[in-house]
C-alpha cells in the first residue's frame, strides 16, 4: 500500500498541470461545502443570539401572575403584582452558576407621565444599576452618564434619550433642566442613544419612543411601592440561554412564599431555537447538494484522467503482468492513485473553504465557526469520489492482457 501511495505521488508530480486541473473540481466542491456549512453555522449563532437572546445571549426573567394576569402581563387584575426583594444569597447562587455570565436587576414601567412646562411624554422608565449598562451600553450625546454612586442612592438625576428630549424639550437644550415624573422632580444629567449588540459588537440604534434611566433606589417613590424586580441574565453562550434562564427562575422562585399566585418565568425559547436549527439544516443540505454537483464534475474529471493514464501506461502494465503482477495489484495501484488524487484535492479544498469562510465572516461581521464533522465528512467524501470514479479505469487496467499490453505502441 505504501509503495502504491509513493507511486501515486510520483505520478501526480510528474504531471503537475494535468493533476491540478483534474483536482480543481474536487477542490472547488469541497471548499464550497466547508464554506457554506461554516457560514450557515455562524449565521445560525447570530440568529439565535439576536432572536432568542436579545442580541446579547440574554434572556429576561419576569415576575408574572399565574392566575389573573396573562403571560408577559405584570398586572394581576386591577392590582400590580408585588414580589419580595431578591436576597443577596440568591443573587450569589445565580452569579456562581457556570451557565451564567452576568446578571442585571432592574425595574421597568410605562405608567408615569413626564412633564416639562407645557410638554409631556409617556416614557419607558427604567430603574437600573451600573450592571445594566455593562450588558446594554449607551452612547452619551450630551451631558454625562449616571455614576455608580448615584445609581446606588436615591439620586434625582436621570438620563433621557433623544425621543424624550424631542417631546419634553422640543429637541432643545435638556441638560440641567427639571422634569416631573410621577410627581417627583428630576434633573437631566445626560442625553443618550442606545447601543445594540450584533455579532459580539455594538452599534447605535435610536429608539422610537421616549426612554428614561434612573436609580433603582428611588423607584418606590415613582411607583408608590416596590415593584417586582426584573432580571436580565446573560448566558455564557447562545446554546445556554434557555437553561440559564430556567435555573435563574428556579433560584428566584425558591425564595417565594408558598401562597404566592405569581412566580418568575421566562419565555419558551427552546421551540424557537429548534425551528431555527431545523430551517438552517434544510438550507445547509440544499446548498450542500448544489455544491456537491461540482464534486460530481470533479469525479468525472478524475475518471477521465485515470483512463488517459491507463492508456499511457499500457506497456508498463504489460511488463508488470509479465513479471508476475496479479490483477488486484494493478487494480490497487490505479485505484490508490485515484484516491490520492482526490484526497489531495479534498485537503486543499478544506483549506480553501476555511479561508473563504474566514474572509466572509470578517466581511459580514459574523462569528467564524468551523464544523469538524463537515471537515472530516468532506475528506471522506473526497476519498469516496476517488474510489467510485477511479474504479472503472482501475478495472480496465487490471484486465489488460500482458501480450496485448506489450504490443501496444
Amino acid at each position: 500500500m505504501l509503495e502504491n501511495i509513493k507511486l501515486s505521488f510520483q505520478s501526480i508530480f510528474s504531471h503537475k498541470m494535468r493533476s491540478t486541473l483534474t483536482m480543481l473540481g474536487v477542490i472547488i466542491g469541497i471548499a464550497a461545502i466547508i464554506a457554506i456549512v461554516s457560514m450557515i453555522q455562524g449565521q445560525s449563532e447570530v440568529l439565535k443570539s439576536n432572536i432568542i437572546g436579545l442580541g446579547n445571549n440574554t434572556i429576561q426573567v419576569s415576575y408574572e401572575d399565574m392566575m389573573e394576569g396573562g403571560e408577559g402581563d405584570y398586572w394581576g387584575g386591577d392590582t400590580y403584582i408585588s414580589a419580595p426583594p431578591v436576597t443577596e444569597e440568591t443573587l450569589d447562587m445565580i452569579k456562581s452558576d457556570p451557565l451564567v455570565d452576568t446578571i442585571a436587576l432592574f425595574h421597568k414601567s410605562w405608567n408615569a407621565t413626564a412633564y416639562h412646562e407645557l410638554n409631556f411624554a409617556y416614557p419607558e422608565s427604567y430603574a437600573v444599576d451600573s450592571t445594566y449598562f455593562d450588558m446594554y451600553p449607551v452612547e452619551i450625546l450630551e451631558g454625562r452618564m449616571l455614576r455608580e454612586d448615584e445609581l446606588n442612592t436615591m439620586s434625582q438625576l436621570i438620563m433621557i434619550n433623544e425621543d424624550a428630549r424631542t417631546e419634553l424639550f422640543d429637541g432643545g437644550e435638556a441638560i440641567g433642566k427639571t422634569i416631573d415624573l410621577g410627581g417627583i422632580p428630576f434633573k437631566v444629567a445626560g442625553v443618550f442613544t442606545d447601543m445594540k449588540m450584533d455579532n459580539d459588537s455594538f452599534y447605535f440604534d435610536d429608539w422610537t419612543e421616549p426612554k428614561i434611566f434612573m436609580s433603582k433606589m428611588i423607584w418606590p417613590l415613582i411607583e408608590g411601592f416596590d415593584a417586582p424586580t426584573q432580571i436580565l441574565v446573560k448566558a455564557v453562550s447562545p446554546d445556554a440561554i434557555q437553561e440559564a434562564g430556567e435555573l435563574t427562575a428556579s433560584y428566584l422562585n425558591s425564595d417565594l412564599p408558598s401562597y404566592e399566585t405569581a412566580n418568575y418565568r421566562i419565555p419558551d425559547l427552546q421551540s424557537i431555537a429548534e425551528d431555527l436549527e431545523a430551517a438552517n439544516r434544510t438550507f445547509a443540505l440544499l446548498l450542500g447538494g448544489i455544491a456537491s454537483i461540482s464534486l460530481l464534475v470533479g469525479g468525472i474529471g478524475v475518471m477521465n484522467i485515470m483512463l488517459v493514464s491507463v492508456t499511457e501506461r499500457t506497456r508498463e502494465i504489460g511488463i508488470k503482468k509479465a513479471l508476475g503482477a496479479k490483477r488486484y495489484m494493478i487494480l490497487m495501484q490505479f485505484l490508490t492513485e485515484a484516491i490520492v488524487l482526490t484526497s489531495v484535492g479534498g485537503a486543499l479544498g478544506v483549506l480553501l473553504g476555511i479561508g473563504a469562510a474566514k474572509i466572509v465572516s470578517n466581511i459580514m461581521n459574523m462569528p467564524f465557526y468551523i464544523s469538524i464533522t463537515a471537515v472530516v465528512g468532506a475528506l471522506v467524501f473526497s476519498m469516496l469520489v476517488g474510489v467510485i470514479f477511479g474504479l472503472l479505469p482501475s478495472i480496465k487496467a487490471s484486465k489488460l492482457q500482458p501480450v496485448d499490453a506489450l504490443k501496444y505502441e
